[in-house]
């Protein structure tokens, strides 16, 4: 039996961004003393920090207001004009610049030497449904609240590959890493998503010879989902609907599969005039011949190529039947399934104990954006009000100031100057000009703009 410890009011299991929000949500209400975050890295987004530089991803996709704090402005207070890259009429953070953030929000919040370095290995329920994890230390918690914040997907691999997956040659997700590039060799990227899109301009600087490879045309918006569905106009019918079969047929219309943003469809397209990349719309693998010099890759279109690498971008996907820490959950709690996501309550809580999930498995309550930087903010806003014994649906919504962060006063709200132009005043002058906080909220309000 796992040897008990004291067990923390509450244990997150993971230390992503989404345990993060968590954390910094708790900071701001000054209620840490009982939070203990357990990730075998030891780190916070250590998996998130060797994914943006295996893909060499120079900046976020999601607007300078997305990120763990709970305060939308908490980046921009900090922000100079180069940590932002203009994106239409929003801003985005670099990466360098998000990670600085994250360094500033973990060391101010003392959370650094929150995280147990251990993994997970057993989730074990009492009669009442109080769960019990044991880890690879051979302890065991036994919290007041349990949060499982481990973004658990499964890879989405062609079944043409199946075959040959054991095969070196082939990586796919978090395995691939552009450092193993071959210099003058030929990569196959397989995927339509901005991933994929990373691998493909990354691996052709590198100096091989690339094939973007895509089942359909590619998708070209700027987000992954819609702005609106931040508002009432969309999450509104999304709450009401009943059937969690058609909240999850909604998701997957909004998210659409994987789509890129207009400023890299056209760095691809600058990449393929200099003939260096080849990009090849609804085309798909039927058969994949290893060889001792190379992959032998039959396409759907009669042709075939031969390739050193492929590598496999296609996303994953959550099914939580499938995730170990939640089968015991299942088990002994039914509830029900629809496409891999668990039809939570309004506090993110598997029915009947006291687990909660978050991520992108809290779909069916968050929506689309759940596994976004602003869905991990929304979710922690859930948690904390189920926890002080408040509405968690009344609580999912924008606060910034003295709303966002009782505890800390600043950052305060800078002025629209800020957010809508590159060319700004010096960081002081900005800071000066900077309103007091305030305590306001944007509940029911369209806008993505930050």
């Amino acid at each position: 039996m796992p040897t008990p410890t004291p067990s923390p009011h509450v244990a997150v299991v993971g230390a992503g961004p989404a345990a993060l929000a968590i954390a910094l949500a708790l900071d701001c209400q000054d209620a840490t003393d009982g939070l203990e975050i357990i990730d075998p890295s030891g780190s916070w987004l250590a998996a998130w920090d060797r994914r943006f530089a295996a893909q060499d991803i120079e900046h976020l996709r999601s607007p300078a207001v997305h990120h763990p704090h709970p305060d939308p402005f908490a980046f921009l207070a900090d922000a100079d004009d180069d940590d932002l890259v203009p994106s239409g009429t929003t801003r985005l953070p670099r990466t360098d610049a998000f990670r600085a953030f994250v360094d500033r929000a973990v060391r101010d919040a003392a959370l650094a030497d929150r995280i147990t370095p251990h993994g997970v290995r057993s989730l074990t329920l009492d009669p009442d449904g109080r769960a019990t994890i044991g880890l690879t230390d051979g302890t065991s918690r036994r919290p007041d609240h349990l949060v499982l914040a481990t973004n658990h997907r499964i890879p989405a691999v062609p079944a043409a590959l199946d075959a040959v997956r054991t095969d070196e040659r082939i990586r796919t997700g978090d395995r691939i890493d552009l450092a193993a590039t071959p210099a003058g060799g030929r990569v196959l990227v397989i995927g339509g998503g901005l991933s994929a899109a990373h691998l493909a301009i990354g691996a052709t600087r590198r100096g091989a010879r690339v094939v973007l490879a895509h089942r359909r045309a590619f998708r070209v918006r700027r987000f992954d989902t819609h702005p609106r569905w931040l508002g009432p106009s969309r999450l509104g019918p999304f709450r009401r609907e009943p059937d969690p079969r058609a909240r999850r047929r909604m998701i997957d219309e909004a998210r659409g599969g994987g789509s890129i943003p207009h400023a890299t469809r056209r760095r691809l397209q600058a990449l393929v005039d200099t003939g260096s990349l080849a990009v090849r719309e609804r085309l798909e693998i039927q058969e994949v011949v290893p060889g001792n010099d190379h992959l032998l890759v039959c396409f759907s279109d009669g042709s075939t190529a031969p390739f050193d690498r492929i590598w496999v971008a296609t996303g994953g996907r959550v099914d939580v039947a499938r995730d170990a820490l939640c089968q015991p959950l299942l088990a002994a709690h039914p509830l029900p399934i629809a496409g891999g996501l668990p039809d939570l309550g309004p506090d993110l809580c598997w029915t009947g104990t006291n687990v909660h999930l978050v991520g992108a498995a809290a779909g069916l309550v968050i929506g689309p954006s759940a596994g976004n930087l602003i869905g991990h903010r929304r979710a922690a806003q859930r948690l904390l009000a189920a926890w002080h014994g408040a509405d968690p649906e009344r609580a999912d919504h924008i606060r910034t100031g003295v709303g966002a962060c009782p505890r800390h006063h600043q950052p305060a709200q800078p002025t629209r100057r800020v957010i809508a132009s590159t060319s700004g005043p010096p960081r002081r002058e900005r800071r000066a000009a900077a309103t007091a906080p305030t305590a306001t909220s944007t509940h029911g309000r369209d806008s993505h703009r930050p």
